[in-house]
Formats: structure tokens, C-alpha cells, sequence
């Protein structure tokens, strides 16, 4: 039987009923989420373990969350956390000899697989995902790498010069500069407003390095994520071989304690003026930015509500196609290739970016948009079909995640990471059903008025033309090559821009 044969067969109860392929099919009910079981256990050392079984495929996802990250850096030494876990794949002791960083890699690559380790700003990530047979092999190697680390001298000023280097790459693009003008406008001298800079990072010798990972590397400050093929007896049988014995660090004495760490700043520090702009010469489009308050993280059942509220607001703005910025930038005016929202919440507040990049002498058009977008969220109520369609967004994101194991374990080490319980995962999508247009109205007025409202544009300002300036008459101008994220201004003292 042909091709068309076949086809035609397949076809004729949708062409004997009249249907037209010209005609999209009725869309089916939604699904309901599924969301999987996450144990839960912990080890005598207080390391905790998490397992959510995923049967059918011989995959597992091994993960380990650590407890510290950017917010843990010294004063005048930022980028110690990010630096500190890089090395950790760097070298290693295992057994009786000492690996490098070459002996390492391969080690991951012999079981199909790589060594991942990332740094966020209160939580840091080692993790592999291998074949199920080989889960004992990795978790042999990730308890190595951060039970044993040996944090060589070498290893450390390469990493040092490539994270140097990748500050050097991200001051020359737009996007990225405007978003750690933001990062930092908002939050100012408090811990997470002080940001990596190449002098920060040359203050770090590998003294610094092998104290962050003494006081930071401890069971009780580790969870264990195994999500995949294996059972809470599995997953608790292997992390008893491999990381049962990892001994608890000894209290320090009172008579050699360090000094008492300066107690952190409450909530953030903005800095600057309202609105920004950085010349920068050569850039080849510019990038548009509004930055807002955005809710703290609160572990509290009304916090937790609050989060669902805020989640559904931001996507509104920005998350989806058919999100309000996208169409007015991309899809009414073809400004851009797309506009976006983020946001992040920190024990001791948030911040909400809405963003885009178009050409120069767009750059003050698509800045007003944004600007009218986010503003507007606030003056009415959400249509009932717009604020359903950003919901079920929302919902399907989550349910990809649900759908490997690397991004399950993922979905529970954030939810872990901000101090949620693992079990609300299982009536999100009941809270943020429940979420009203009149809560997402209420919430754009408490923390998105007009005089919260501030935005960065990088562009070249030579290539935007005059009305850039004339839009923003106020706005405090600074030359990229005069830019210091490390200072109160801004700017580069006189001294060094010789």
C-alpha cells in the first residue's frame, strides 16, 4: 500500500464529516499536572536526600545542592563563591591518588556523561546525569570533588583569568552590561549588589579559596537530589556508601574564632538616578531595560500566594509570544526579535527586569513602550482569556521540567534553595489557577507604580540619534570606558581612567 494510500485512510473520517485542512483541529482539554512524589530522608551527618523515581528510562540525574553561593562572598571579594566551586572539577584525591583536571573530565566522559557545577546567588550546583548503571561510578566522583577537593594554585588563576576575561566579554554587550547596571542600581552596597569585578577577583588568593570551602563544604549544608530510575532504599543505600562517612565539621573554639561577619543589610540599596545611559561605541544594537521591586522571598503560606501572584504579573509583561511587550515591540511595530521579563527573589527582597534590544535609533520608542506596559498592568484588570493563556503558560513550563530527570532534580533543589517545601510543588497549579486579574492588578500597584520605575538603555549614543537624549533629558549619562560597577557613582576614579 502507497504512502497516500495510507494517508487517505487515516484522513477519511475527518473528510467524511465535512472537516477542512484548512481548519485547525478543536483544541483538546488540558491535561492535568502530574506531579511526581519527592522523597525525602536525611543522613546522621544531617546531609539531606531527595529521590523522585522516574521509571521507563535507564537515566539518572544526580545532583547536590550546596547551600552558598554569590551572597556568601567577603566584602572586596566578590566572585569567591563562583570561583571556588569552578575549581572544585579542578582536582580531586580519590583514594590512594591525586586527579587533575584532565583525569577528572575524562572520568565523566568514560560514563557518558560531564561534570556541571554552577553558582547562583545562595545556592551552588555539582551534578551529573548518567545511565542507571553507572550512578554508583558518578556519585564516586561527585563526592570526590567535593569531599576532597585538593583546589590547585594553577588551577586557580586560570579559572581566576577566565572569569576576569568573561567580565571583559560582558562590559562590550549591551544586554549583558544593562543587566548588571540593573543588578546593581537596585541593589547597591547590600550583599547581593556587590558584583565580580576584575579587581575583586584579583584580591582572591587561594587562602580565600580553601577557607570558603572549609566553612561552606559540610553535609549539613548539602542535599542530595537523585531523581530517575531508583527508590528511596537505592537512592539512601548510595548516599550512605558514598557520603555517610563525610564527617561533620568540629565547632571553632571561642578563643580562635574568626571576627563576627557584619550583620547583612535588611534590604536593598539603590543607587544612582531614575534613568541611565551608557554610551558604547560600536555596539551593535542597544539594550532597553525597566527594572522594579519584585516580592522577598517568604516561606509563609501568604508569601507562597504572593509568589503566584508575582509569577502571573511578570509573565503578563513579558513570557510568551504573545506576552503584552512582545506585541507591542515585535509583533505590532518589529522593533525587535522579542521583548522579556525576569525576575528573582532574595531573602531580603526582589527585583523584576522587562527588557528588550532593537536597533539605536529605536531605542527611545521601544523604551517608552516598555515603559507604558508596565505601567498599564496597574490601571486595569487583566481580560479573563489573556490571564488564562499566561497561566496555562506558566503550567507548561512546569510540566516540561517534569519531563527529565535533570530538570526534575532542578525543580527541587530551587525549590529547596528558596526554603520551600517540596510537597507544594503538587498544588501549584491549583494556587496559580486561583490567582484573580483583580490580584494581579493589586499587586502592579503595590510594587510597580511610576515612581518605582527605573531603566537602563546601553546603546551608542552617537548612532541613536537626538532623541534619545531628548527623551530622557534627566537621565545621568556615563561613557562605557568611565563605567565602575565597583563604586557608590558608577564611575572610575580620575587616577584610572589615565
Amino acid at each position: 500500500m502507497s504512502r497516500w494510500a495510507r494517508l487517505l485512510i487515516l484522513c477519511w473520517p475527518l473528510l467524511a464529516q465535512g472537516a477542512s485542512f484548512d481548519t485547525p483541529p478543536v483544541p483538546s482539554p488540558p491535561l492535568p499536572l502530574q506531579v511526581p512524589v519527592f522523597a525525602q530522608a536525611a543522613l546522621p551527618n544531617g546531609m539531606r536526600l531527595v529521590v523522585i523515581e522516574r521509571r521507563g528510562l535507564p537515566l539518572v540525574t544526580a545532583m547536590l545542592s550546596v547551600q552558598a553561593g554569590s551572597l556568601a562572598d567577603p566584602p572586596g571579594k566578590s566572585g569567591l563563591a563562583e570561583l571556588s566551586f569552578g575549581v572544585l572539577g579542578k582536582g580531586a584525591r580519590r583514594g590512594r591518588t591525586t586527579a587533575d583536571a584532565t583525569a577528572l573530565a575524562y572520568a565523566a566522559d568514560a560514563l557518558g556523561s560531564a561534570l556541571e557545577i554552577s553558582t547562583g546567588a545562595q545556592a551552588s550546583r555539582l551534578s551529573m546525569t548518567v545511565m542507571s548503571e553507572h550512578l554508583s561510578e558518578s556519585l564516586s566522583l561527585l563526592a570526590d570533588v567535593l569531599r576532597a577537593p585538593t583546589l590547585p594554585g594553577p588551577e586557580i588563576n586560570s579559572s581566576r583569568l577566565q572569569l576576569q576575561q568573561a567580565i571583559k566579554q560582558e562590559a562590550a554587550d549591551p544586554a549583558a552590561l544593562a543587566s548588571q547596571l540593573a543588578w546593581r542600581l537596585y541593589w547597591g552596597d547590600s550583599p547581593p549588589g556587590r558584583l565580580s569585578t576584575e579587581q575583586t577577583l584579583a584580591r582572591i588568593k587561594r587562602e580565600d579559596v580553601q577557607a570558603f570551602c572549609r566553612e561552606h563544604l559540610a553535609p549539613g549544608q548539602t542535599t542530595l537530589v537523585l531523581a530517575g530510575d531508583l527508590d528511596l532504599a537505592q537512592g539512601m543505600a548510595l548516599a550512605e556508601r558514598y557520603f555517610g562517612s563525610w564527617p561533620v565539621p568540629k565547632p571553632v573554639s571561642p578563643v580562635t574564632a574568626a571576627p563576627a561577619k557584619p550583620a547583612q543589610v535588611a534590604g536593598p540599596q539603590p543607587l544612582g538616578p531614575a534613568n541611565l545611559l551608557i554610551d558604547l561605541p560600536g555596539s551593535g544594537q542597544s539594550a532597553v531595560l525597566l527594572l522594579a521591586p519584585f516580592p522577598a522571598q517568604l516561606t509563609s503560606s501568604d508569601g507562597r500566594a504572593q509568589a503566584r501572584i508575582a509569577a502571573l504579573a511578570s509573565a503578563v509583561l513579558g513570557s510568551g509570544y504573545s506576552s503584552r511587550a512582545n506585541q507591542q515591540v515585535r509583533i505590532k511595530r518589529g522593533l525587535s526579535y522579542g521583548a522579556y521579563s525576569s525576575a528573582e527573589s532574595l531573602p531580603t527582597g526582589g527585583l523584576f527586569m522587562l527588557s528588550t534590544q532593537t536597533k539605536h535609533n529605536n531605542a527611545a520608542e521601544a523604551a517608552q513602550l516598555l515603559h507604558s506596559e508596565l505601567l498599564g498592568i496597574a490601571s486595569e484588570a487583566v481580560p479573563a482569556e489573556e490571564l488564562l493563556a499566561r497561566q496555562n503558560g506558566l503550567l507548561g513550563d512546569i510540566a516540561r521540567q517534569l519531563e527529565t530527570t535533570q530538570s526534575l532534580a532542578s525543580l527541587a533543589a530551587d525549590q529547596l534553595e528558596r526554603g520551600e517545601v517540596l510537597a507544594d510543588l503538587a498544588t501549584y497549579a491549583d494556587q496559580l489557577k486561583r490567582v484573580s486579574a483583580a490580584q494581579v492588578q493589586a499587586f502592579a500597584q503595590q510594587y510597580w507604580p511610576a515612581a518605582a520605575v527605573r531603566m537602563v538603555i546601553v546603546a551608542d549614543l552617537k548612532q541613536a540619534g537626538a532623541g534619545l537624549r531628548q527623551q530622557y533629558p534627566q537621565a545621568q549619562l556615563i561613557p562605557a570606558a568611565e563605567l565602575d560597577l565597583s563604586t557608590p557613582n558608577l564611575r572610575r576614579s580620575p587616577s584610572r581612567l589615565k
